[in-house]
């Protein structure tokens, strides 16, 4: 028999995924001289995220910015080769045609952030 077990607001399990090793943050670096910072997520991430469009492409937007935003998108547009853009809205995020992912966390995890 299957029993029915009802959640109350209280007992949700909370799940937190672990931060990814291979992107750790460097300890030891400074990042006063950076332009900007990009924020870690609380699980210690970095908010570098794939998603889609209404045409089924995809782009990769970063968030969490924090200071010149439009500084960041001129060198994740070096980086990746494609057009960057400051994300429109109340926060701030940059946003690159294509999946990038990667390659945008492996260089943010470089610069120490």
């Amino acid at each position: 028999m299957w029993s029915v077990h009802r959640w109350k607001p209280g007992n949700l399990p909370r799940v937190r995924r672990v931060c990814e090793r291979r992107y750790q943050k460097k300890q030891g670096v400074d990042t006063k001289n950076l332009p900007f910072l990009v924020h870690r997520t609380p699980s210690g991430n970095l908010p570098v995220y794939v998603e889609p469009t209404q045409k089924g492409e995809k782009f990769t937007r970063i968030r969490r910015v924090f200071g010149d935003a439009q500084h960041l998108a001129n060198e994740v547009s070096r980086l990746c080769e494609s057009s960057a853009r400051v994300g429109r809205g109340g926060r701030k995020a940059v946003e690159v045609l294509g999946v990038h992912e990667k390659r945008i966390k492996e260089w943010l995890q470089h610069l120490g952030l």
